[in-house]
């Protein structure tokens, strides 16, 4: 009962705060433990809960206040079934995941995309570049690559409001088993600065990323321009039982 409890309020916490601007304050424990009916530690372990997820920051001696929440994407070396993206991730933890589809277009692989999907350096690939949103929020840009002969329809699909992972999964009945991600810096130019507001020369957290099929194939090769402040990228390594 405790457990449902505690989970109550940060849900209820979580739309409050939701609705106030960054910098609002909080009411002070006390009156929140009367609000809410619950005692101080429910109370705490649901707002350390926001604190932790970057939805509140305290304060020392002046109290908790709203900031601009970071979402974190987590990565695991070993999938219990298949590869989930941004998309699955943040609306499997409560959030609204839009996309603005700036470029959806047929382009040449080159040499550097023939390589990273396996493919011939004349064959055609389908070039698709979205500014997703968080909550309404402008998060990052994704540009994603994959091969036109097998992804045809991915030229005129609509993916304002699903991912690339699930449409291949629905529409191929492809299963993502692999990502092998490189993060960097990125010093974003002036169109990335006007799509992200920030101002030009700005750092980026840059993931670039091949996705593999189960027979080891690369499906997409895509990077994600993140904004620092607002996401943060989690890997956990886990050794071979046999090492």
């Amino acid at each position: 009962m405790a457990e449902h409890k505690y989970a109550q309020v940060r849900d209820h916490l979580l739309r409050r705060v939701s609705g106030l601007p960054v910098g609002g304050r909080l009411p002070p424990e006390a009156a929140l433990c009367e609000e809410y009916a619950v005692s101080r530690i429910t109370l705490r372990r649901a707002v350390e809960e926001l604190v932790h997820d970057g939805h509140l920051i305290r304060e020392h001696g002046r109290g908790t206040f709203v900031t601009r929440p970071r979402y974190a994407l987590k990565h695991r070396e070993r999938f219990v079934s298949e590869v989930t993206g941004f998309f699955t991730q943040m609306t499997r933890q409560g959030h609204t995941v839009t996309s603005e589809v700036l470029v959806q277009e047929r382009t040449l692989a080159g040499a550097r995309l023939g390589a990273a999907l396996d493919i011939s350096p004349a064959a055609s690939v389908v070039r698709l570049e979205r500014l997703r949103r968080v909550n309404g929020v402008t998060h990052h840009l994704a540009e994603s690559y994959v091969e036109e002969e097998r992804f045809a329809d991915v030229l005129t699909a609509d993916f304002t409001a699903t991912s690339l992972y699930a449409y291949l999964r629905a529409h191929h009945d492809v299963l993502l088993a692999r990502n092998e991600i490189v993060v960097g810096l990125h010093t974003c130019d002036r169109r990335e600065a006007e799509l992200l507001g920030v101002e030009p020369g700005s750092p980026l957290l840059l993931a670039t990323s091949r996705v593999f099929d189960l027979d080891r194939k690369p499906v997409i090769h895509g990077t994600s321009k993140f904004l620092p402040e607002t996401a943060e990228l989690s890997f956990d390594i886990v050794a071979d039982d046999a090492g």
